[in-house]
């Protein structure tokens, strides 16, 4: 019986997901289509793969030893796929980047779309996430990801190391006073566990209470801007914004790396290299801004 890629690509989606509606997320079909389709794979086959259990879908045995085969398949499929791809020298086609919504949104919409202006037979397909998607099963073509260790089987380079501040709005300096012991201003909430990390201990207000918890930096930046308290925010989103300041005396501290990154068998593609120097480029042209001299 032949046996469509497709469906496998639904097995290993829910195989991985643990349901069908993350698995439905995960390769944009509606979770309807991923039930019909496993149960229909599972009566052709004549096999249970998976139990439906309260909490998702658990492979059965037969299931395991199915997903073992079609991950050595789908990594070779994945692999003649680069190779294919890493051959184009033409500057047409698709490029799927993936990179966190603070640098899509606040830094590099406009080179975005200039890139797409200066090439307009590169389509960009721009996936914001803080996920760390995979450049080997080609959920990805770049990453831009803010890290200070990029995996060893991608390839590209280090393009900046951004500074961060203490922000907060006009009217909440006005109205909180920040000197001595007994302080009413508090931090906002960020997305750690750890109730005071390095950075707070090391800052000039250590013992500030937090209030309210953001686990997404453009959040935090609306938060801040609303009036809910001082946020630690990178220079290239909280200088540029008229209704913050800089919390004195206003000092800046490096954060993060910045790296662009592709995988080994693409990085010879022609438009994958033109992407990765105009956006190292973008980047460089953006230093004062984002090593926070631009205030």
């Amino acid at each position: 019986m032949t046996i469509n890629w497709d469906d496998l690509k639904i097995f290993l989606a829910i195989a991985r997901e643990g349901s069908a509606r993350a698995a439905a997320d995960k390769i944009r079909v509606h979770h309807s289509t991923i039930t019909r389709r496993i149960e229909a794979f599972e009566s052709a086959q004549k096999t249970r793969l998976f139990d439906r259990l309260p909490k998702g879908y658990t492979l059965t045995l037969a299931g395991k030893e199915l997903l073992q085969a079609v991950t050595r398949i789908e990594d070779e499929i994945n692999s003649i796929e680069r190779r294919t791809l890493g051959q184009d020298a033409q500057l047409r086609g698709d490029i799927r980047v993936t990179m966190p919504d603070g640098l899509a949104v606040n830094l590099l919409m406009p080179d975005l779309v200039r890139f797409m202006d200066t090439y307009p037979e590169v389509n960009l397909e721009v996936m914001i996430s803080y996920d760390v998607l995979s450049l080997t099963k080609r959920e990805a073509d770049v990453a831009i990801r803010i890290t200070e260790a990029p995996p060893e089987h991608l390839v590209g380079r280090k393009v900046i190391r951004y500074h961060c501040a203490t922000y907060a709005s006009q009217t909440y300096l006005e109205t909180h006073d920040l000197s001595g012991g007994k302080s009413n201003a508090h931090w906002i909430g960020w997305n750690s566990l750890t109730p005071y990390p390095e950075w707070v201990r090391q800052s000039e207000f250590p013992n500030f209470p937090v209030r309210g918890r953001l686990n997404n930096v453009v959040a935090q930046l609306a938060a801040a801007k609303a009036g809910l308290g001082i946020a630690r925010l990178p220079c290239f989103m909280g200088d540029p914004e008229p209704t913050l300041q800089r919390v004195p005396p206003g000092g800046t501290a490096p954060c993060h790396d910045v790296w662009i990154l592709t995988h080994k068998d693409l990085v010879s593609t022609a438009r994958i290299q033109t992407f990765m120097d105009f956006m190292a480029e973008a980047f460089r042209q953006k230093r004062d801004l984002l090593e926070g001299r631009d205030a």
